[in-house]
Formats: structure tokens, C-alpha cells, sequence
């Protein structure tokens, strides 16, 4: 029985994967267009270097309807609205616009990012992700694509020709752990995107991704695309992310990148997890 049940969960999912990655690109297609009208008095600082749009909230509410008629059984946590029913055995998670400041002032870094998760455990996810105007997509077990393409992630370099991307919290001086990933020659872009930099890696464009902070909604999609792609997705101690203990949890500091990578990193890494709080 529980082998048939999880057979009939599966068929499920990939039945939703279709649906999914429509809505996620009809709200993408809608927000790029809506983008020229965007005037100052619709940008409002959430919190110190943290903004939030008027296209932010309405993409997320157009992404909650829709997502509520396609599964009403599940429930929802958006970064940019109220929670609702955390304790269901599925929920959503959005993101309407990862890199909300880069958006804001017009540059391509920034993506739509939709999860759908079984007690903590990514399943489902689509992402469209602006730079390319692909959508990406994956179902757990089920791999990962772009468009209709499969997408395996080969070994990368880490040396003086690797590209890491990385991001850390906003004011924050203690970055020594920067110049330990800079100690083989790698060099540090910084996108202003997590969902964007995550899905570089995906595609070979970025060789890694190290993420000094990070909330559910900024990795549940991607990293269920990095992982099913045939990326590590970790923590700094190289423990799993997924499944997350608590959907309303803080940030997490990760790590993304191919297995020979990811392992250098984590060594390079070690000696800055009580920084972090991992």
C-alpha cells in the first residue's frame, strides 16, 4: 500500500508540473510588461536595504489564487503576505520577484519562483528566470529541466578561471570567509539574486553559489532544481538543507555546486560556520 500511495503521489505531481509552469510564466510575462510603468512611490522599504514593490504584491496574489485553484488542499507562505495553514502536509512557497531591487531599477537580474513542499521537502518547483526569460522546472525524483530539456549538471572548475556567486547580509563586515573562496583564484559575482545565481549554476554559468543568508522562499525552488540537476545543496557543514525543520525558520547559510566543487568549498568553509550561526 505505501509503495502504490507513493507511485499515485508521484503520478500527481507530474501531472501538476505542466499547470504549474504556465501560471508561473503567465505572472512573469505579466510582471516584465507591467515593469515600464513602475514609478518611485511604488517602491517601499520593508526593512534596512530590503524593498518590496507594488508588482511584488500583486504578483504574489495573482500566484496565490491561481495556486489555491490548482491544489485548495494546500497552504501558502509568500514573502511578501500572510502565511496560511503552515501545518498542511503540502504548502506553497513564493517568491513573486527574487532581486526586488534589481528589478526595481531595471536591471535583468530577477526571477519568479514557485515551491511546493511535503513537509518541508521541495517536490515541485517552477522558475522562470528573467536574464533568459526560461523557465526552468523540476519534480522530486523526477529531474530537472529548461523548457522541455533535461538538465544534468557536469563536474566544475575551482580555480583562478572558477566564478562563484555569493551574497551575505547587508552591512555585514565579517567577510574573511570571501577571501577563503578566493584563495584558489576564484572570482566573486555577486547578481543580487539568489533564485538567479542558483539557476547560473544549474547551467554552468557559475560554477558555485555560496549564500551567507537566505529564506525558504529564496531556495526552495531553485534548490530542488540544483538538486535534482545533480548539484549539492547544502549547509556550510555539508548537511542536506532539505527537508527544512520549520517553514517560518530564519535564514540559512548553503552552499551549491557540483560535487567536486561543493567538496573544496565545504573545506575552505569550515572554520566560518560559528559565524554564521550553522
Amino acid at each position: 500500500m505505501a509503495v502504490e500511495d507513493a507511485r499515485r503521489a508521484a503520478r500527481r505531481l507530474a501531472r501538476l508540473r505542466a499547470p504549474l509552469c504556465r501560471i508561473v510564466r503567465d505572472v512573469a510575462e505579466g510582471i516584465a510588461r507591467a515593469r515600464v510603468r513602475l514609478r518611485p512611490g511604488d517602491v517601499r522599504r520593508k526593512a534596512i536595504g530590503d524593498f518590496v514593490t507594488s508588482l511584488d504584491l500583486r504578483g504574489e496574489r495573482q500566484l496565490r489564487r491561481a495556486l489555491q485553484q490548482l491544489l485548495p488542499e494546500a497552504g501558502f507562505l509568500g514573502e511578501e503576505t500572510p502565511s496560511r495553514e503552515l501545518d498542511r502536509e503540502l504548502v506553497w512557497v513564493v517568491d513573486p520577484i527574487d532581486g526586488t531591487s534589481n528589478f526595481s531599477r531595471g536591471l535583468p537580474q530577477f526571477a519568479v519562483s514557485v515551491a511546493l513542499l511535503r513537509h518541508g521537502q521541495p517536490v515541485l518547483a517552477a522558475v522562470h528566470c528573467a536574464p533568459e526569460q526560461a523557465l526552468y522546472s523540476a519534480v522530486l525524483g523526477g529531474g530537472a529541466a529548461r523548457g522541455r530539456r533535461k538538465l544534468i549538471t557536469g563536474p566544475a572548475r575551482f580555480d583562478d578561471g572558477a566564478m562563484v556567486g555569493c551574497q551575505w547580509f547587508r552591512g555585514q563586515q565579517q567577510l574573511a570567509f570571501l577571501a577563503a573562496l578566493q584563495s584558489t583564484g576564484a572570482r566573486i559575482r555577486t547578481l543580487g539574486s539568489t533564485v538567479v545565481q542558483m539557476i547560473d549554476v544549474v547551467s554552468g554559468r557559475l560554477d558555485a553559489n555560496v549564500q551567507e543568508q537566505g529564506r525558504l522562499w529564496d531556495f526552495a525552488a531553485s534548490g530542488l532544481i540544483a538538486t535534482e540537476a545533480g548539484l549539492e545543496f547544502t549547509d556550510w557543514r555539508g548537511r542536506p538543507v532539505f527537508p527544512v525543520a520549520a517553514l517560518d525558520s530564519g535564514h540559512t547559510a548553503t552552499i551549491a555546486a557540483p560535487r567536486n566543487v561543493h567538496r573544496r568549498i565545504r573545506a575552505l568553509l569550515a572554520g566560518f560556520c560559528e559565524v554564521v550561526g550553522d
